[in-house]
């Protein structure tokens, strides 16, 4: 009996037993915002986390992923790590990753680090390179000659 009011286990188990309360909350943070298809937004948005556009935004998003839905719109700059386009996107995209579906109509410029183009993708603007090449490829052709 006063083994057990005085056991360290007893602490531990009551932390162990808190600390996986923590982890479900963080997922939930991890979800992303979504703006429905009726929603239209004039002005910035601004976030860590990630948000998903299926209506249209007349301005600019900062985010850490940013999809365009099929039905959606953005008319601005995008800037964020991770950018998926599956609707129309009229402006300028930065971001370390950008992938056009085949449903993406986009009349913008990127500057992004990885491209995918889908088959049947829309796309009239400028791309450019976020990072410099890791191999030169004027070096790379002197050593193949």
């Amino acid at each position: 009996m006063f083994n057990k009011t005085n056991s360290p286990s007893g602490t531990p188990s009551a932390s162990k037993a808190q600390a996986p309360a923590a982890a479900p909350r963080m997922s939930s943070n991890n979800a992303p915002s979504i703006l429905g298809r009726d929603i239209v937004i004039t002005g910035d948005i601004k976030t860590d986390g990630d948000v998903q556009i299926d209506g249209r935004l007349d301005g600019n998003i900062t985010a850490g992923t940013v999809t365009i839905g099929e039905q959606g719109a953005v008319n601005g700059k995008i800037v964020a790590q991770n950018v998926h386009i599956r609707g129309k996107v009229t402006g300028k995209v930065e971001s370390l990753v950008v992938e056009l579906s085949e449903t993406a109509n986009v009349q913008a410029d990127l500057v992004q680090d990885q491209l995918m183009i889908a088959n049947g993708a829309f796309f009239d603007g400028k791309c450019a390179r976020k990072s410099a090449s890791p191999t030169p490829i004027k070096a790379a052709a002197k050593k193949s000659a």
